[in-house]
């Protein structure tokens, strides 16, 4: 079975089972993967129908399967395309260094290697240079020394920065105001970037079905929460089809649930088979982020750590500390009683306790004393290949 036929029996699964919100989207990610004009007609009809459906009081689901099958049969016979390659980074930023001469900060020899398809979350407290460094990877900033290398495709190495930056979507942590209709502010982006006459309309209808802005088209600035305000900042973002994008502070000044369908979005659309994105994510969010990250620079006073979070080898983890942490109302005396042995170090940070322990400490076995000693914990975290053990409170 091929990854497209497998992704495409997920997707019908989702509504067989009945996740009609996740389905509806990966369904979406199906279709535009095709970039074919007919598969996206008949995916628009799709959705009208869908958002008659999901106002009626009585569903038959039966009649919702019929009707996904119907348009997964269309993207299965729309001609296939192959997968770009993704096996050379599309940026490259090697000893990256930068310097406000007004003042002290600076960032400090930067390296690390972006691939489509693949999260870098970008974490560290406010003023250690998340923003810069994103502005320099954007162009918009210069480094005093090293350098930001891109190769993007079909795009050759000689080529003026103005065509790069076409291939790169920024979005800021404050965008700006827009004004006229959300929908419109989209076929505008669409035309900047060369989608004329029927293109334009499909494109942009289809970029606003899947970031769930539909009710939306014909809003204004005023008229949407800040959710759905950084859902058309990530429309218009998309709209010209990136290979790489860079997000400041996304996930600020959006709730719980809101952060987690964003999130979720940026996993499914980097990962794309025909058209993976690399993205670099700047959050506060620690924890989030690392869910859909693969690596996490951590930035202090402009300095960075690295720190993996999906490390398949087992020799990846091998001799590495075991650090966890624990909000509990127990004091260090009492935790020092439980764990005689094994336990190097206790800290007090952010209103929690950090428990360091020996590299061959058996987390299973922490967890049991733990439990056996009937101290009452609140929260309980194995952060060993976490970047939140770097933060300082």
């Amino acid at each position: 079975m091929t990854s497209t036929s497998a992704r495409l029996q997920e997707v019908r699964s989702y509504f067989t089972n009945g996740d009609y919100h996740v389905g509806y989207r990966r369904l979406l990610d199906s279709a535009i993967e095709t970039q074919d004009t007919a598969v996206f007609e008949y995916t628009l009809a799709f959705c009208d129908w869908y958002d008659q459906f999901q106002v009626e009081q009585q569903k038959d689901p039966t009649v919702l399967l019929e009707k996904v099958d119907g348009l997964l049969e269309k993207i299965t016979g729309s001609p296939a395309s192959a997968p770009p390659s993704t096996a050379e980074p599309v940026i490259r930023l090697a000893n990256v260094s930068k310097t406000y001469h007004s003042g002290s900060f600076g960032l400090k020899d930067i390296n690390f290697d972006l691939h489509a398809g693949q999260i870098i979350g970008l974490v560290g407290e406010n003023g250690n240079g998340k923003t810069t460094l994103l502005r320099l990877i954007y162009g918009e900033l210069q480094p005093d020394s090293g350098s930001v290398k891109y190769k993007l495709d079909e795009l050759p190495a000689d080529a003026p920065f103005y065509d790069t930056k076409t291939r790169l979507s920024f979005i800021p942590q404050r965008p700006n105001p827009w004004y006229g209709s959300l929908m419109a502010n989209l076929q505008f982006t669409a035309t900047h970037y060369g989608f004329k006459g029927r293109d334009n309309i499909l494109w942009a209808e289809m970029v606003c079905a899947r970031m769930g802005l539909r009710a939306y088209r014909g809003f204004s600035w005023s008229r949407i929460s800040s959710g759905y305000k950084m859902r058309f900042e990530l429309a218009k973002a998309l709209i010209k089809k990136p290979q790489v994008l860079l997000l400041d502070e996304p996930l600020a000044n959006l709730d719980m649930l809101a952060q987690q369908v964003i999130l979720e979005d940026l996993r499914y659309l980097a990962q794309s088979e025909k058209m993976p994105i690399g993205v670099i994510l700047s959050s506060q969010q620690l924890y989030e982020v690392e869910k859909v990250s693969e690596q996490v620079v951590f930035l202090k006073n402009g300095h960075p750590k690295y720190q993996r979070t999906i490390t398949s080898p087992a020799e990846d983890t091998a001799g590495e500390q075991l650090v966890f942490e624990i909000e509990t109302t127990a004091g260090r005396e009492q935790l020092q009683q439980v764990f005689p042995a094994g336990l190097q170090n206790i800290s007090f940070n952010g209103g929690v306790y950090l428990l360091y322990f020996d590299a061959g400490a058996d987390a299973s076995s922490i967890i049991t004393r733990l439990g056996e000693s009937k101290i009452p914990v609140k929260y309980f975290r194995d952060i060993s290949s976490s970047s939140r053990r770097f933060f300082n409170a």
